[in-house]
């Protein structure tokens, strides 16, 4: 299975830029192709993060009746955007979330977090089905106050270059970090190899992976599992992914969307 937000399948909903089409990313195979299983998403075998150590990192949480839950990680694009997977918010209200910026610990205010309320969620032509175009911007209602070492913002890559494979990049979250466990009360990262497109495909078939996504993580003991979705993939200090699914946790390497596939979206809506 992949790892899923709300547990549950969606319609597919076309999103554009302020009335503006976004344009489809291209797919490896077509679309008669099977879909990959869906599964869900963690940090396990990581290292519990220092206050202030990966300051772009937010956590996501939808409000309901019984108060806040976290539900998925995002990034920091400026004071009114963060960037996120968009199973992580589709079909959810607009305005039902909560972003907490400078959190490190789910259980405990330490008093430099800071909480805005999303207005805005937009999304990229997100396929529930293959899990394409897993990325989404949220809109903050008010402004974040950017603070060095507190809240900034996510690096993003300009003229991307592939990491080498092997590669140690870094995946930050407090998703579960055990299968069948529960939500790290710590944020928490761990260093995985990039993986290359073939030997991605290799472990899950050239009809999961398309042009949209890239891997990175060991067969077993590191990796990602439920709540770390939307969160990052830093590889040589930049965001080059957002987590995205998986197949049991830590027991294979997990998939990411390749952000730099969006740039130019990114841009365009922040800056409407």
């Amino acid at each position: 299975m992949r790892w899923s937000a709300a547990g549950v399948i969606l319609l597919v909903a076309v999103s554009g830029v302020w009335g503006r089409v976004a344009p489809r990313v291209g797919r490896l195979q077509d679309k008669g192709a099977p879909p990959p299983r869906l599964d869900r998403s963690r940090i396990v075998g990581g290292q519990v993060t220092t206050q202030g150590q990966f300051p772009s990192v937010v956590s996501l949480q939808h409000r309901g009746l019984f108060g806040s839950t976290h539900v998925c990680g995002g990034t920091i694009l400026n004071e009114n955007h963060v960037l996120t997977a968009a199973q992580c918010v589709k079909g959810y209200s607009a305005g039902s979330f909560d972003i907490v910026a400078g959190e490190q610990s789910l259980d405990f205010n330490s008093g430099v977090e800071e909480v805005v309320r999303s207005q805005h969620l937009e999304l990229h032509d997100y396929s529930t089905t293959t899990g394409a175009n897993d990325i989404a911007i949220v809109r903050t209602s008010s402004p974040l106050t950017l603070v060095a070492g507190r809240a900034e913002a996510t690096p993003l890559p300009t003229n991307y270059q592939e990491p080498a494979p092997g590669t140690m990049c870094t995946v930050v979250g407090w998703g579960y970090t055990e299968d069948g466990g529960s939500l790290s009360s710590e944020l928490r990262y761990v260093e995985v190899p990039y993986l290359t497109d073939q030997k991605c495909m290799d472990i899950y078939g050239p009809e999961a992976i398309f042009l949209d996504m890239i891997c990175a993580g060991y067969t077993g003991g590191r990796g990602v599992c439920d709540g770390d979705a939307g969160g990052p993939l830093f590889c040589e200090g930049v965001q080059i992914g957002v987590v995205s699914w998986g197949q049991d946790c830590d027991a294979n390497p997990f998939v990411s969307t390749q952000v730099s596939h969006y740039i130019d979206w990114i841009t365009i809506f922040i800056n409407s």
